[in-house]
């Protein structure tokens, strides 16, 4: 009799507990939709992934369909839920708690900023362009000196010379007015502030050898105007 009254209780206990665990694993699903989130436009196969919350281990997952879309059956529990597509932020949601249908709504993905540099290719090769009243020479990377500055690069064009203390003179003439993007300098020594700026800094130089009425009687032997890159603004200039 005792026996039989044991196996009837273990029975129920198994059937009790069988509910109970079936009750408790309800199946639930899990929609949205995933749109960028500048564009609004949707992230058409946009990967879900669906893990645990106390042990972090995934458990399911899926895609968004072509319209961004995504409608996923699972147990209901508490979820960490992640949102990824190459090229988008990961956006994730955590410690869900997912007990019936649930519709998470417009998961906003966010571009990755990737900032590039704009790259400027120097020709190889300095080209002249002869006008009425000067040369512009249009610096290549034949009168480049590797961490060389703009002294540098005016030493190595023709009629222009700089001696080994910064003094340029043009056609052996000392008597040379020099200007930085059709300006003059404020700086006390303008030889010295030429050195401080970078080769790679000048776009242009133009070689004056007979200036017009417009330029003051300094620079009687002609006028270099160097023109620089832009976005260079040398704290040199008036």
């Amino acid at each position: 009799m005792l026996l039989k009254k044991s196996i009837l209780f273990l029975t129920l206990l198994l059937v009790s507990t069988t509910a109970f665990s079936q009750a408790s694993l309800k199946k639930v699903n899990l929609s949205g939709k995933i749109i960028d989130k500048e564009s609004s436009i949707p992230v058409e196969f946009a990967v879900i992934t669906i893990s645990k919350s106390d042990t972090k281990k995934v458990v399911n997952g899926g895609t968004a369909d072509a319209n961004g879309n995504f409608n996923i059956e699972l147990n209901n529990g508490n979820y960490d839920i992640k949102f990824e597509f190459p090229g988008y932020k990961t956006q994730e949601k955590l410690d869900q708690n997912i007990s019936v249908d649930t519709n998470l709504g417009n998961i906003l993905l966010e571009a990755e900023s990737n900032q590039i540099e704009t790259v400027v290719i120097r020709s190889e090769k300095t080209t002249v362009d002869i006008k009425l009243d000067k040369k512009v020479y249009n610096i290549g990377q034949d009168l480049m000196v590797k961490g060389g500055t703009v002294s540098d690069v005016l030493g190595n064009i023709p009629s222009v010379n700089v001696d080994a203390e910064g003094a340029i003179s043009l056609r052996g003439n000392e008597n040379v007015k020099v200007l930085i993007d059709g300006k003059p300098s404020n700086a006390i020594s303008v030889n010295d502030a030429l050195k401080m700026l970078p080769a790679d800094a000048v776009d242009k130089v133009e070689v004056i050898t007979n200036p017009s009425a417009r330029y003051d009687a300094e620079g009687g032997a002609g006028i270099l105007n160097i023109i620089l890159k832009k976005g260079v603004t040398p704290l040199i200039v008036k």
